[in-house]
């Protein structure tokens, strides 16, 4: 764990809930997700990273200089384009969710706490928001009744204000670049 982070919530992750995490500054954003991840592992659990390739491979990149390799094959690293787009082309609900579940299962049987990190990004496509939103639905019950700690993480300058608040009415709090909120 890194202890310059100004972030509450990756110096001392609680071990479940899900969070949405508006990011303004990427340079912030790839320390507290290295921090994350980091302190997740440290923690006895094992890490999902849903991101895009470029901030993947500096995030490997500064993980890689705190675990060993043991350590290193808890963190599970998805392209966040295959992730949401794969298996039908379109941002869908119902296919995210069950492929986040077969990810996860192996994890599940193993009794380990598990916690995630996921960029959401999204083509333009009509009813993006809507589309959002219902996965936003689903995907916090998922981390309720798998008992997870999930953040979410958005680019802020992606988000309309409706778009933001609808958000927020579905996680248990709000991280930025530089704290915590419950909400």
């Amino acid at each position: 764990m890194t202890k310059n982070s100004a972030n509450p919530i990756v110096e001392q992750p609680k071990m479940e809930g899900h969070i949405f995490y508006f990011s303004e500054n990427q340079q912030k954003y790839i320390e507290n997700a290295a921090s994350f991840i980091v302190s997740g592992i440290e923690r006895g659990g094992c890490v999902l990273l849903i991101e895009n390739e470029k901030i993947m491979a500096l995030l490997r990149k500064r993980i890689a200089r705190t675990l060993t390799k043991e350590q290193l094959k808890k963190v599970l690293s998805v392209n966040n384009y295959d992730y949401y787009y794969y298996s039908r082309g379109a941002f869908d609900t119902p296919s995210i969710v069950s492929y986040f579940s077969k990810l996860m299962q192996p994890y599940v049987e193993l009794n380990l706490p598990i916690f995630t990190w996921a960029h959401i990004e999204w083509n333009d496509e009509q009813e993006i928001t809507s589309k959002i939103i219902s996965f936003e639905k689903s995907a916090n019950n998922v981390v309720t009744s798998m008992k997870l700690l999930s953040i979410c993480a958005y680019n802020a300058d992606r988000l309309t204000l409706s778009m933001k608040e609808s958000l927020m009415e579905h996680h248990d709090a709000m991280m930025t670049d530089d704290g915590l909120v419950n909400i």
